[in-house]
């Protein structure tokens, strides 16, 4: 029987496929990822039982060059020696390489971004038989939209329901605390933004506020002050983490839109002017900041001074406004793969 693959290459697009992938069982789909960040072994400790597939390693990542020779092409060509139109009746990706080894061999195959970045963008809509994106006010020719955020997927009511013991092992109150994450700037994304944007502002933060704190490069999370509560990756239920704290702050993007889709006041410290940041950034959820304006902005979020949607209630218009993307990608599944 063929399978069904999806190919992921960043954390976030394993959130956006995880709904999906567990309606299949183990032996209908197999699951292709890179070694970047926590993305294998998040992967690893989600999909017991799953066949998750490890091709190429951020390790060698010390510039765009590296990532170019040592990560992207090795692994193309490894994709391409291990995707078979006899093994393979359908391909889904959030980014573009499994796509173009699909349309080389004659796969069909879709894609779900939110990011159309330059290069990528075109060689994306060159490689799938259809790209996704978000509701943007922009269009783009040879694309189609679905209303909603990737993230949505994941974190819909219908599929997220917070959970407060998650807090305990931190001994965490509701509404006591900010959630921060801080990226590493080793990546394409990033490669333009300062590592440590929160770290250069870290003890600005007052010692009453309770912060916990996700930090990607584990080389720097003894400089961060000693009353923050550092995460061990994998975290369990980090989202109820989120959904609990008072302010989300991120230097990447995607822990940013969580946060407000949450239903919690966020703020996003990166460099990075993107279209799906937009969408709620408009609904007036999410704020875009340079370092240092977040600590005055989170004293007056703390102190009443800037106010935001009711939480629930703000979730609840989501999930009558947005499309069930989980939903959408089993239709595109069904549709294109049998």
């Amino acid at each position: 029987m063929k399978k069904v693959l999806i190919d992921l290459y960043h954390l976030p697009q394993f959130n956006l496929f995880k709904n999906a992938i567990l309606s299949f069982h183990p032996s209908e789909i197999d699951i292709y990822c890179v070694n970047r960040g926590k993305l294998l072994p998040v992967v690893q400790y989600e999909l017991p039982g799953y066949n998750v597939k490890c091709i190429g390693d951020y390790k060698h990542n010390k510039g765009m060059f590296s990532m170019i020779f040592k990560i992207i092409v090795p692994r193309v060509l490894e994709l391409f020696r291990q995707i078979r139109p006899n093994t393979y009746r359908f391909i889904i990706t959030a980014h573009y390489q499994a796509n173009l080894v699909a349309k080389l061999k004659g796969i069909p195959n879709v894609a779900f971004i939110d990011d159309p970045r330059r290069f990528v963008f075109p060689l994306l809509k060159f490689s799938a038989d259809e790209v996704f994106l978000p509701p943007f006010e922009k269009k783009f020719k040879g694309v189609k939209y679905f209303n909603a955020l990737k993230e949505w997927s994941y974190l819909s009511p219908q599929y997220l329901k917070p959970d407060p013991s998650a807090l305990k092992a931190f001994g965490l109150e509701p509404k006591s605390y900010i959630f921060i994450r801080e990226v590493s700037t080793e990546t394409s994304n990033y490669l333009a933004q300062d590592e440590g944007g929160i770290l250069s502002i870290s003890k600005y933060f007052p010692s009453s506020v309770q912060v916990l704190i996700s930090v990607e490069n584990k080389a720097i999370v003894n400089k961060y002050p000693d009353s923050w509560i550092i995460l061990k990756e994998p975290v369990n239920d980090i989202h109820s983490l989120m959904y609990f704290s008072q302010v989300v702050i991120s230097t990447g993007d995607s822990v940013a839109r969580e946060g407000a889709m949450l239903g919690v006041p966020a703020i996003y410290a990166g460099i990075r002017d993107m279209p799906a940041n937009e969408i709620m950034i408009k609904k007036g959820m999410l704020l875009k900041l340079p370092p240092e304006e977040i600590v005055t902005t989170v004293t007056k979020i703390l102190d009443g001074e800037i106010t935001f949607h009711e939480q629930d209630a703000f979730r609840q218009m989501l999930f009558e406004e947005w499309d069930n993307v989980t939903t959408l990608l089993l239709d595109k599944i069904k549709e294109k793969g049998s």
